[in-house]
């Protein structure tokens, strides 16, 4: 009879040991895997998608001068600030404009 009841308590104690502790910490390592998942699935989305010719955030000026520089973000934006530099008073669109009229010059005699 003793080895009966400690056997049905011993299998409660397992039941409610598994039920609080082991399935909760398998759920939240479940989710923190599909978290993590996700966030490279987006940023791999994010990366990989190519610039379309006539969009451009800041205009055609600004995508001529990104062709330009072979996508160089950085590149472009030092020329933009060497302008602004260079003439003082001038906006950065105006400055984009400027830019953008220069390379257009050379681009347009080599054609």
């Amino acid at each position: 009879m003793f080895a009966w009841f400690a056997l049905s308590a011993l299998l409660v104690f397992a039941a409610l040991y598994w039920l609080f502790f082991v399935k909760p910490a398998q759920q939240r390592a479940s989710a923190k895997a599909a978290a993590r998942a996700g966030t490279v699935r987006r940023a791999v989305y994010a990366q990989t998608q190519p610039l379309q010719h006539d969009v451009h955030l800041t205009g055609p000026a600004y995508g001529a001068l990104l062709r330009l520089a072979r996508g160089d973000r950085q590149k472009v934006e030092f020329w933009i600030i060497e302008v602004q530099r260079q003439m003082p008073g001038h906006s950065r669109s105006d400055a984009i404009a400027l830019l953008a009229e220069r390379t257009a010059v050379p681009m347009a005699a080599t054609a």
